[in-house]
């Protein structure tokens, strides 16, 4: 028994090691330009072959998923961090609406899903900011008559323009962003 163990634990460590570099090479994938990355992208940066991707995700809907997940998942981290910290919740708003701006490959992925799935991201986005956003409607630092499912409208507003074809549309975006902002977050006098 011991030798099987001791013969499936480097089996095991490499999956784990392998899976790890999956996630970090789709991660920095899904944060370079707009359209979705393709597996053997991802195989390449992660130096591995397509078929051990494949291995750990069936498609590109998979690891993007996973991804989400980590990516929230490191979200909630920064709002524990915030609060300990005291950061104001516009600064974690911005960084929630920076990073959408930033992983459109992503985002445009994580579009495709069926609606439920979708859904299911936008609801753990806004359980994972509700706590901070009561604290910071407890303190002023946000609008008392907004909710945290608004969040998700204005997700969707930034990703309405994202997805227009304007001109300049990043500039645009980064200004969308601030006055959104400060119309949720006034700043004192």
């Amino acid at each position: 028994m011991r030798e099987r163990r001791a013969l499936l634990t480097p089996q095991r460590t490499d999956a784990r090691r392998n899976r790890e570099i999956i996630l970090r090479a789709a991660d920095e994938a899904f944060a370079e330009g707009s359209e979705p990355v393709q597996i053997e992208e991802i195989a390449r940066r992660a130096g591995l072959g397509r078929a051990t991707v494949y291995r750990h995700f069936s498609d590109r809907h998979a690891l993007a998923t996973t991804v989400a997940a980590h990516r929230i998942d490191a979200l909630a981290r920064l709002v524990d961090g915030a609060e300990r910290e005291h950061r104001p919740f516009r600064e974690l708003l911005h960084v929630v609406l920076s990073d959408l701006v930033v992983r459109r490959p992503l985002v445009n992925l994580i579009r495709q899903l069926p609606e439920q799935e979708q859904q299911r991201f936008a609801d753990a986005l806004v359980t994972v900011l509700t706590p901070a956003f009561h604290r910071a409607q407890a303190a002023a630092e946000v609008r008392t008559d907004l909710d945290p499912a608004d969040l998700v409208l204005v997700l969707e507003m930034v990703e309405g323009a994202l997805a227009s074809k304007l001109p300049r549309a990043d500039d645009a975006v980064r200004k969308l962003i601030a006055v959104t902002l400060d119309g949720l977050c006034p700043r004192p006098g």
